[in-house]
């Protein structure tokens, strides 16, 4: 198990688990805008739809 501790070690290892671990947190922040993006659309839909729903009366 030496080689895998040393692997484990190793300086561009680090380095790339650094720039994956940045990506997630970016990707991450990505959800949450197009979480909240979505929520947002929905209540905007939700409103219109309340809003344009009339009782149709005739004549």
């Amino acid at each position: 198990m030496i080689g895998g501790r040393m692997l484990m070690e190793s300086p561009a290892l680090e380095v790339e688990l650094l720039a994956l671990r940045k990506r997630v947190d970016e990707l991450e922040e990505q959800v949450r805008t197009l979480t909240a993006a979505g929520l947002a659309l929905a209540r905007i839909l939700e409103n219109l739809q309340r809003t344009t729903t009339r009782p149709v009366t005739t004549g």
